[in-house]
Formats: structure tokens, sequence, C-alpha cells
């Protein structure tokens, strides 16, 4: 009997600190970022992690080019959607948190690029639709390497709601461009070209990832 509850005496010492270590709780966020539109799941383990998992959406088109003095048009279409799977560290009660983690980065970048006005030469007309178009699209890899710092601990606490703020980047690459065209400027999506726009683009390696949203803890 009394070796019965030392057993369960001594099990009852280890599990007790091993569930506050990883005891865990639950919490939703919303933000507003240069991801676009990031909505996160949030799961503590123990009072110093956490893990995020998020989804961030966000897509826009520009217009612009067509007047008397331009002579091209061209749309623009930002895409931005991208998964992060992230780890937070926060070490003290203020909530300032260190993360850590990946990006599933599937943002890209695409412009259409049209003539607007009708050449001649040697009394032949080059018309906006014999010239052609030009449609160039933008992307990187897709996993990318996640760092930041952060201020608000979702998971602290009583339920309700906090407010969330984040500056960090990640790591995107090299770019991959792609160019096609067609008509009469079909010769200008070249593969020199392309390679051209990837060099003028190379110093663009961190993508900046400044966020502020509300949480609320279940």
């Amino acid at each position: 009997m009394k070796k019965n509850l030392f057993i369960i005496l001594l099990f009852t010492a280890v599990l007790l600190p091993l569930q506050k270590v990883f005891s865990q709780d639950y919490a939703l966020a919303v933000k507003i970022n240069t991801l676009g539109v990031t909505g996160e799941a949030v799961r503590s383990f123990g009072s110093y992690f956490n893990t995020r998992v998020g989804v961030s959406i966000f897509n826009y088109s520009l217009n612009g080019g067509g007047g008397a003095k331009d002579d091209y048009k061209y749309v623009m279409d930002i895409k931005l959607k991208s998964i992060s799977a992230l780890l937070d560290y926060v070490p003290f009660k203020n909530g300032l948190r260190l993360s850590a983690g990946v990006v599933y980065n599937l943002n890209q970048l695409g412009a259409l690029l049209t003539p607007t006005k009708t050449y001649s030469d040697g009394g032949d007309l080059y018309t906006p639709e014999k010239l052609g178009t030009m449609n160039m699209a933008i992307s990187y890899p897709k996993v990318a390497p996640y760092v930041g710092l952060g201020f608000g601990n979702p998971t602290f606490g009583s339920s309700g709601l906090g407010i969330t703020f984040e500056i960090g980047a990640f790591y995107l690459g090299a770019p991959k461009v792609e160019l096609n065209a067609t008509g009469l400027i079909a010769p200008s999506a070249a593969p020199d070209q392309a390679e051209l726009i990837k060099n003028n683009l190379s110093w663009f390696k961190w993508y900046p990832a400044i966020s502020l949203g509300i949480n609320y803890k279940i």
C-alpha cells in the first residue's frame, strides 16, 4: 500500500510540472500587413513558446499609360499569397517575442504592356495590333526563411481581445523572370532581356513584413 502511494505521489510530482510546461492555450488573430490581410491560428506550448500558422492574401491591379505622350499602356497585377509557419519565443510577460520560421511564398508580379500608337516607316504602317503585346511575370522561390520581432502574446492571460504588432522580413532569394511577347515586338522578349531584369532585381532579397492586428484568446 505504501509502495503504491509512493508511486502515485512520484508520478504526480513529475506530471504536474510537465503539465505546466506543456500547457496549451489557443488564440486567433487578424492582421493588416505588407503581405496582405492575414489570418492566424496560435497555439501555446507552456509559458514561453507559441506556434503560429497563418494565411495571407491580397490582390491589386494598376492601370497606367495610354496618354497623348505615352507610347504604351500597361496593366500591372500584384498577387500576394503566402502561408506561414512560425515559432515564437516569449521570454517576458510584457509580450515581447522573437519569431522564426518559414513562409511558403506564392507572391507574383505580372505586367502587360500594349502599344497605343501607329508608326509609319517607309510607307508601311505599324498599328498596335501588328506591334503586339509584351507580358512579364516575376516570382521567387517558394520556401523562404523568416525572422521577426514582435509585441503581444495572444495566448497570455484570460480570454479576450488583444493587440499584436510585428516587424520582420523573409529571405526571397533570386527572382525568376519570364517574358512573352507577340507580334513585331516579340524579339524584345529574348532571354538576355529577362536576365537583365533579373540582375536589376538582384538587390531585393529581403521582403519586409510589418503587421498590426488584433487577436482573441479562446
